[in-house]
């Protein structure tokens, strides 16, 4: 998986601009977007285990992992805006989600979008966590009605194929940091690597975007510990790790 990484960064270089030391995806990262996956009425993914008393829904941990993980930003960070889509166990479309990241003044800095997801399959025996980018050939808009003023000169002087090349780097680098991140800290769980998928809330993200999906609830030694705060608080302080990296 490593080996395709390296490809695909490589490849991705050869289509950057000359002009990309002025990247605005690559600046000092000013601002982080937590989104906690699903929420409300959407509960994403459930099982149900004895050891944790009955039904686990993906909604709750996935809040309580992002708050903990902003907790973690703003103390060891505190230069840095860290944004959450949600803070309590509300439902969120993903058009409101892309909304609110895309309505962040940078402030001639970089930002970095981070949503927290777990995973389900039919297959109890799928385990382990992955690591997700937007789908190089979906095309993100950057200048419209919604743009905010303080972010025109950080796209006006690129074009959009430009800026969509400069964002899909910046996407591969990032989900390279963040699979190494969790391989090396997560010594437990297994690394399912770095994955396009065709998601909407990435793919209309206008800033460096990564999902990660955690864990398989189905999966009895991933659930056990899931279910487990100690391991949570674990899983976010790698999350904070891996974002420091991209700092």
């Amino acid at each position: 998986m490593r080996s395709t990484i390296a490809f695909l960064l490589a490849l991705s270089l050869t289509l950057v601009p000359a002009f990309a030391a002025q990247d605005p995806f690559a600046l000092p990262v000013g601002t982080v977007v937590i989104d906690a996956g699903h929420g409300g009425h959407d509960p994403g993914a459930s099982y149900s285990w004895p050891f944790a008393g009955g039904m686990v829904y993906e909604r709750d941990l996935t809040l309580d992992i992002a708050k903990r993980l902003e907790v973690l930003l703003t103390l060891s960070h505190p230069e840095i805006e860290v944004v959450m889509t949600r803070s309590s166990d509300v439902y969120l479309s993903l058009a409101e989600r892309s909304a609110i990241a895309s309505a962040l003044h940078w402030g001639g800095k970089g930002a970095l979008f981070v949503s927290i997801h777990i995973n389900s399959a039919l297959a109890t025996s799928a385990s382990g966590f992955e690591v997700l980018t937007k789908k190089q050939e979906k095309q993100v808009v950057f200048l419209d009605e919604a743009t905010p003023a303080a972010n025109i000169p950080l796209f006006a002087s690129h074009s959009q194929i430009q800026l969509n090349r400069l964002l899909n780097h910046r996407n591969l680098v990032v989900a390279s940091i963040f699979e190494e991140t969790l391989d090396s800290q997560l010594v437990t769980a297994r690394s399912r690597g770095v994955k396009e998928q065709d998601l909407w809330v990435l793919n209309q993200c206008r800033m460096p975007a990564v999902m990660v999906e955690l864990g398989f609830l189905s999966n009895e030694g991933d659930a056990k510990n899931l279910t487990s705060s100690q391991y949570r608080q674990r899983l976010a302080q790698v999350l904070a790790n891996a974002i420091e990296r991209c700092l």
